[in-house]
Order: C-alpha cells, then structure tokens, then sequence
C-alpha cells in the first residue's frame, strides 16, 4: 500500500521548522529512501505527497495536464472554491488561460527587455554597496538586497518612485503573515469568515490593489511603456481585465519580482563570507559572473516548493497517487540532489552545467521574471567584486519564518573597501 511507504519526519507545515533552516538531512533521506513520500498536515488539511528529486519535480512541473495549479500553488492547506477563486492569480491557472494572462506582460520580460534596465540596475547596486562601506557595519538586507529588485520592479511596472517604499511594506506583510514581526494589527480586525476570501488571504493586498487600480487609470489616461500600462490596456477574452484580475497580477509581480531575488541576493553574499576562496575567485575575474549568479540563485532557492492537485489517478515512480491528492515540489530538495549536482552543499561559483529549478524548469509554470533576476543577481555580483575586499557576517542573520519562502529579514556584515 501507498501509505506503507517511508513517510516524511518532519512537519514541513511548520513554519519554525524552515526560520531554523531547510531541513537539508531529511530531504537527503528523503530523495535516497522515499523520493516520492507522504507528509500529514497536523493543522487538519489533509496530507500531501512530497517530491525531491530533480528528475521527478521536473516532470511534474512540465504536465500541468496531470498535476494542475487551479487548486492552489503557493499553500500546503485546503481551500475551497471561494478560496480559490478570490485568491486565484496567474500561478493558479493551467494553460490556456495562463499562457493568455502571461502573455500580456511577458514582452517586458524578455532578455532583450530587461537589458535595457541594466544600466539603472548597476547604478542602484554601485551607490548601496558604496553607502554600506561608508558605513562599516550595517544591515545588508536593508542597505543592498531590498534596494536594488525592488527599484527595478517599479520602474518596469510603473510604480511612482515615490511609492517604491509601500511596496516592500505590503510585499512584508503578505509574504511574512506567518512571522510576528511582519504581523498587520489590521488582520486582527478582519473576522476570519472576512479574511478567508481576501485577496492573498491578507488585508495588505486591497491596499496594493488600489495602488495597481490608481496607476492603472492614470496610464488609460497617459499610456506609457510599462508593464501597468500593458495590465490596464490589455484584454482578456476580448475583454478588459477585471479590477480583481489587474490587481492579482500586480501583486504576483510585486511579490514573484521582489522577494525572491532579494533573498536570494542575501543568501548570496551570506555565502560567499562562508566561502572565501569562491569570493576570490569571483573577485580575481576567474569566475564567470553569469555562472556564478545562477549558482548563487540555486544556493539560495528562495521558494521552497510549489503545489499541484493531481487530475487523475497516477502512478509517480512506484507510488500510486489518487485523483484530488496534493503534490508539493520542493524545489529546495531538487537543487541539492546528489545525481545531478556534485557536491551540492559546497558553493561554486563556476559550477557547469546548472540545471537548477530555482525559477521552476521548462512547463508553462517557469519563471516570467527569470531573466530579470539572473541580471540583477549578476550585477550585484559585479559590483561587490569591484567595490568590496571582504565581506563579515557581524552576526547572526535573521530567518523568516514562512514554509514557502527562503528568506532572510535582517543580516549584519561589515564590508570592506577594495
């Protein structure tokens, strides 16, 4: 029987599991033992299989046929169809709707688009590095990681710099509503029967939604270049997008084009103080800096997993999954699997090949900001070889708690000058 199998040893519901760090042994266990294992939710829910091999989270990723995203991407718990629908974004939608949705902003993705930011990038990158030296010891993620993504995010978006500031706020609480220090005194306010059906299950979001509604008038009125003006003149089904559909959108951007490279940026140079000879090696010019920013992003995988239903009886190497079951990918398994990275918990800047799924890999799933993110991690990269000697942790680095998230809230370092 399925449920005779190896099951998973950890609750990996809990957010105090992952702020202490991914539970590196038991995925290890886990991908040798039981690659495809089930895990109880002790909240209720019901329980999940869990995949850890690269092999096998690939697969999935690329048959959205036989594990769709409609029932949820981004949670490990049961949401029913009001849920559902009041929380559904891009990410839980299967083709063809999602290709269509995708496709109303995938030009301001492309390599080609996001090259023209690379200038802007590196200038943001160049004046926080050179403020964090001035400084001596300070806060990396509030000086470097959360300047530089999110600053490029608003200008592709159209986001007034002025309300650059609100974004990494509301992105705060929506992504760390698990985490106190995250914690809006306005949810406490919004009776559960109200906070089920909130956009992103949080009050934050309708406060980014009349942000995305107000730009998005103002670009009906004054078209620009922008990704915003893309939302609010675009159609659906021969349709405008509906106030929620434009909302949706721009929050998944905010979120999916913020917070995961601004992890991973942390978790990058959190690694590199860990590792000195790679740091000289990227300093010396012997690394390829492209490489070593896909490295980084694998080191880092800044999303743990990502959630599929599956849509008829299966069978995923041995183990029999049932039609309605829960299938998380976890992609923080996947990028440290021993048969196809060597070695994988050393960092290598010059690692070759890379086959990493820190954006997912191939399906229509894959990552819509992935060019962006390889550029801005590079250019960081460049600018600290150029600008920094060493890089010390001064302390601890502060975890977010959150299960879907691999985030870093605050990191002391004490950076000195080249």
């Amino acid at each position: 029987m399925t449920r005779d199998r190896p099951r998973v040893r950890v609750d990996l519901t809990d957010p105090d599991l992952w702020q202490r760090g991914v539970p590196q042994e038991e995925f290890q266990r886990l991908r040798a033992e039981a690659p495809i294992a089930w895990s109880d939710h002790p909240s209720g829910h019901r329980g999940f299989w869990v995949v850890t091999r690269h092999e096998d989270v690939v697969m999935v990723s690329r048959d959205p046929a036989t594990f769709s995203s409609r029932n949820g991407v981004i949670t490990l718990d049961d949401l029913d169809p009001d849920q559902l629908d009041a929380r559904r974004t891009m990410l839980e939608e299967d083709p063809p709707r999602h290709r269509e949705l995708r496709a109303l902003a995938s030009a301001h993705f492309t390599p080609k688009a996001v090259r023209a930011y690379e200038a802007y990038a590196r200038a943001l990158a160049a004046g926080a590095i050179d403020a964090a030296l001035a400084a001596g010891e300070c806060d990396l993620v509030s000086r470097l990681s959360e300047q530089v993504p999110i600053r490029v995010l608003g200008r592709i978006l159209g986001v007034p710099g002025e309300r650059v500031n609100d974004l990494i706020r509301l992105g705060n609480q929506m992504i760390g509503s698990d985490d106190l220090e995250y914690l809006d005194p306005m949810l406490a306010e919004v009776p559960p029967t109200e906070r089920r059906l909130l956009p992103f299950g949080h009050p934050a979001a309708l406060e980014a939604f009349q942000m995305a509604w107000e730009i998005a008038a103002e670009r009906r009125a004054r078209p620009s270049e922008d990704v915003m003006t893309a939302l609010a003149l675009g159609t659906l089904d021969g349709e405008p997008l509906t106030a929620r559909d434009l909302g949706t959108f721009f929050v998944l951007l905010v979120i999916a084009g913020n917070e995961t490279t601004r992890h991973s940026i942390t978790s990058g140079v959190a690694a590199l103080a860990a590792h000195p000879d790679q740091w000289r090696g990227l300093r010396s010019g012997a690394v390829d800096p492209t490489r070593a920013a896909d490295e980084i992003l694998r080191w880092a995988t800044a999303i743990h997993f990502h959630r599929r239903i599956a849509t008829t009886d299966v069978v995923l190497r041995d183990v029999e999954i049932a039609a309605g079951e829960k299938v998380a990918l976890y992609f923080a398994s996947a990028n440290f699997d021993e048969s196809v990275f060597p070695d994988p918990h050393r960092l290598e800047l010059d690692r070759s090949p890379n086959d990493h799924v820190a954006f997912g890999r191939g399906g229509p799933h894959f990552c819509l900001g992935a060019h962006l993110a390889r550029l801005e991690v590079r250019i960081v990269l460049e600018e600290l070889a150029a600008r920094v000697k060493s890089i010390e942790l001064v302390g601890e680095p502060v975890r977010l708690r959150s299960n879907h998230i691999n985030g870093i809230k605050r990191m002391p370092v004490r950076l000195v000058s080249a």
